[in-house]
């Protein structure tokens, strides 16, 4: 599954990835089941990563952040395919552009929110 040309994976490597284990092993791909069965596992493992990072086991968090990413691109996938969203890779990328223009104020312990109109 690792891109080629650097060894490392990608979120769109993952997004191909899931998109074929859903095939594999016959999970629905219906949007409405689909979705359902992402946004309770993706709840789930985002607790798993809080229970982990309560309870102080490091060991764990690699994985379970794994398992976070990968229904997050679920979800994606959901989302390009039932609503012509964009892919999250270009929004990811936007997403880091965005970012790098936003201000630490040390004082306040915040960042400021320049106005854009994709993300509020």
């Amino acid at each position: 599954m690792k891109n080629e040309i650097n060894n490392q994976v990608t979120i769109s490597d993952i997004q191909n990835w899931e998109k074929s284990f859903v095939k594999r092993k016959g999970i629905s791909e219906e949007e409405e089941t689909a979705t359902k069965i992402a946004i309770c596992k993706l709840v789930e493992e985002v607790g798993e990563v809080s229970k982990a990072l309560i309870e102080n086991n490091w060991d764990e968090i690699q994985a379970e952040i794994a398992d976070v990413i990968i229904f997050s691109c679920k979800m994606a996938n959901i989302a390009e395919k039932f609503h012509n969203v964009d892919k999250l890779s270009d929004v990811i990328s936007r997403k880091i552009d965005y970012c790098e223009t936003r201000k630490y104020d040390s004082n306040i312990k915040k960042f400021d929110k320049p106005r854009n109109n994709e993300f509020k």
